[in-house]
């Protein structure tokens, strides 16, 4: 059985939109960089990225979580959606590159009006063998103003290095490493996160 449970409170509250499957624009003209977390996990396949509209960055978010299954066959952290905003403070939509398959959207987190997401760290489960893999287990950002904010993930696994902080940039898309669903086998669902930048 896993351990080490660890339960970290939101730091700001982001209003709770329609989970409706929302993959967001398909092309943005002013990208400035493209990462990975650099810890993910092995298994899956990327989706295609999806960006905020222009004129807008990402500025919160929320995530899909599978709670603990007990004996049963743990995933985590399922989905990621950002909540983009444009230069007023306004939310002007919700991307996800993929909804997930198990769990509940948990309530969000993001950064004070006029700022945005500059950088992320990935949490992530390293492989356990022949015992039950979960891979990413959360995702926590780094707003413009330094603020730091995090929903609540999954409980296993620790979190890789700052990825991010490109001058006059923020996070404006993300696609994700996700693996299907494994039938009688073990599922891990999402597996690693990327994320785009733009010019702000």
């Amino acid at each position: 059985m896993k351990k080490a449970l660890i339960v970290i409170t939101c730091l700001i509250s982001v209003s709770v939109l329609p989970v409706n499957q929302v993959f967001g624009q398909s092309f943005r003209n002013d990208i400035v960089n493209v990462k990975e977390s650099g810890n993910g996990a092995p298994w899956g396949t990327w989706t295609r990225p999806a960006y905020c509209p222009p004129g807008s960055w990402a500025a919160g978010y929320t995530m899909r979580v599978e709670p603990g299954q007990g004996r049963g066959d743990d995933t985590a952290l399922n989905a990621v959606a950002l909540y983009c905003r444009d230069r007023r403070g306004r939310n002007v939509g919700r991307i996800s590159p993929h909804q997930g398959f198990w769990g509940s959207w948990v309530e969000g987190a993001g950064c004070q009006p006029a700022q945005f997401f500059t950088h992320f760290q990935l949490k992530v489960e390293r492989g356990q063998g022949r015992g039950d893999d979960t891979a990413a287990n959360s995702v926590r950002f780094w707003c413009s103003n330094d603020e730091r904010v995090e929903a609540t993930g999954g409980p296993w696994g620790r979190f890789g290095e700052w990825q991010g902080g490109f001058s006059r940039a923020a996070i404006c898309g993300v696609r994700a490493k996700v693996e299907s669903k494994q039938g009688r086998g073990d599922d891990t669902a999402l597996n690693d996160l990327e994320f785009t930048w733009c010019r702000i």
